[in-house]
């Protein structure tokens, strides 16, 4: 008998059960998580091409609390989806050696590439944008219709998009594209970007900030030039900084720039041992920087278990790191994305509308927040709010509330619990009980986008999220994927279905490609601009020394 999806749906504890992929033929086989010297792996064998052992999460008690917050979601529906015939309700799904996985989550948050073009060539990127020999770029209309079926989900729509590519801001109508996604509600509006044409164009900043943009997305592997050398061939930090620069200039200008979060890519013996220092230089530069998210690297094509049991770098080890060189934290200040679901479901109740649940696997993502005071001294959210207790006990009035004429009582209940599970004395200087309460309150009414803005001001968000590859890849991560690529015939897929696994990209791309000579002949200005844009400038070369 064939296993079925809820055969494995929230299972708790070690060992268990799960599907995966061979990584060698792509088919569709069970895989064993299990504990081991105090770390947590992942087994799994192909008929044909035998076993394959890989670390799921370095640390099995970390692995054991964030499963403790798993939700699921309450699924997804694209009546847009312009391949499912027939059927405009047909939950979104992806195929996998022939067999259906339904999604759980809503799209926390989207993807749309609007290019696979780009104005670098980095050797870890897993698009390959200037090798393809293929050019993906879909028109205007696309991305307004793109934009569209994700703001027609039910039964959540989508709020937040990330534009990105390839080089998102290479695209001929970047600027327009921001404005027409503001224009059809998303609340936020953000690019994942290598910084380049930020860093060069104040002007081009500017209009993107005018059009709508919330928050750049910045790659961010390291603070000196020998770490961009090894990981993008080129020295890039005068970029990161000119990005920062030109963000300032807004605020000179009365135009309250967009959110930079820094995103890294890491990797055992690439920049690991940098990570306490990024997030130094996020507080250093929090006028500007909102949070950094790390990202540990996927494997992609083959590469040998010794090669993957050196380069591994699971989301406890980005915990150990941050712990180890800042001190800032330790493992118990750190808890996975759906610890913040019962919120958004308490506020979907209360509210009478549905809001983004964040029923991201538990397994897929980490987080603190740190809150640092005028003297510099930081402390992590945690440590002055029992997360546990509040979250279980939110989710049980929410529950209450659901069944109840008279939902808005609970309100009082939520800051009944609140006050409770917060201890002042831990606060840090600046920071009361009421004030904190009382922003909390603030989250449940119209007032919310405001106060979390200014939350977010004093606070840094430090997150993981580890996207998988072929080697640790976990069907069950991927039916609660909440960060979703759209395509051109609308349909809507998980990353990690996008870009390993089935690999949708490369189907959807070729179906929406050019040939890379054809596109040059019809597009010679911006060949010829692309063109321009990868020669690396002088001063940023891999070979020129460094000035004093």
């Amino acid at each position: 008998m064939t296993a079925t999806s809820k055969d494995y749906a929230l299972k708790r504890g070690l060992p268990k059960k799960t599907r995966s992929i061979c990584p060698e033929c792509g088919k569709l086989i069970e895989a064993d998580i299990y504990a081991k010297d105090g770390k947590v792996w992942m087994d799994k064998t192909c008929p044909e091409h035998g076993k394959f052992s890989d670390l799921y999460w370095g640390d099995e008690q970390l692995y054991l609390k964030a499963e403790k917050y798993a939700y699921d979601g309450i699924g997804l529906h694209n009546a847009m989806d312009r391949t499912i015939g027939d059927d405009p309700d047909d939950t979104v799904h992806i195929m996998i050696d022939g067999q259906r996985i339904d999604m759980l989550s809503c799209s926390a948050i989207a993807n749309l590439d609007l290019t696979n073009r780009c104005n670098m060539k980095c050797p870890i990127c897993f698009a390959n944008a200037n090798d393809a020999g293929y050019v993906y770029e879909p028109s205007f209309e696309q991305v307004h219709d793109m934009l569209v079926a994700l703001r027609s989900e039910q039964p959540i729509k989508c709020t937040a998009i990330q534009f990105a590519g390839g080089e998102p801001t290479v695209y001929p109508q970047f600027v327009e594209a921001v404005a027409d996604a503001k224009k059809l509600g998303f609340a936020q509006v953000q690019v994942a970007t290598n910084g380049i044409k930020f860093a060069n164009s104040y002007q081009f900043l500017k209009d993107s900030k005018l059009a709508g943009l919330n928050t750049i997305y910045l790659q961010f592997d390291g603070l000196t030039d020998d770490v961009y050398i090894r990981s993008r061939g080129r020295k890039m930090m005068r970029v990161k900084l000119g990005v920062l620069e030109n963000c300032r200039k807004l605020n000179e200008e009365g135009i309250k720039p967009p959110s930079v979060v820094l995103v890294p890519v890491v990797g055992k013996g690439m920049n690991d041992d940098i990570v306490g220092d990024i997030v130094k230089f996020a507080f250093e530069n929090a006028d500007i920087v909102r949070g950094v998210n790390f990202q540990p690297i996927s494997f992609t094509g083959r590469v040998t278990e010794e090669e993957r049991t050196t380069g591994r770098f699971t989301l406890p080890d980005l915990v150990r790191c941050v712990s180890e060189q800042t001190g800032y934290t330790t493992a118990d200040d750190w808890y996975p994305v759906p610890v913040v679901a019962p919120i958004s479901k308490f506020a979907s109740i209360i509210l009478g509308q549905n809001k983004v649940t964040f029923t991201t696997h538990p397994h897929c993502g980490i987080a603190t927040y740190l809150f640092q005071d005028d003297k510099g001294n930081v402390t992590p959210f945690p440590r002055f709010v029992d997360i546990t207790r509040f979250s279980a006990g939110l989710n049980e009035i929410a529950d209450k509330a659901e069944n109840s004429r008279f939902k808005k009582m609970y309100v009082a209940k939520l800051i009944k619990l609140l006050n409770s599970c917060v201890d002042e004395s831990k606060m840090p200087e600046g920071l009361t009980k009421m004030k904190f309460v009382e922003l909390i309150k603030d989250v449940m009414s119209d007032k919310s986008k405001d106060t979390l803005a200014a939350f977010s001001w004093k606070m840094m968000l430090v997150a993981g999220m580890h996207f998988q590859d072929n080697y640790n890849y976990d069907v069950e991560r991927v039916r609660r994927c909440g960060v979703h690529y759209v395509t051109p015939d609308l349909r809507v897929i998980p990353f990690c279905a996008y870009n390993t696994g089935p690999e949708y990209r490369v189907e959807v791309e070729k179906k929406f490609s050019v040939p890379l000579e054809e596109w040059k002949k019809s597009h010679a200005k911006e060949a010829e601009e692309l063109a321009a844009s990868l020669i690396v400038p002088i001063e940023d070369r891999a070979d020129e020394p460094a000035k004093e």
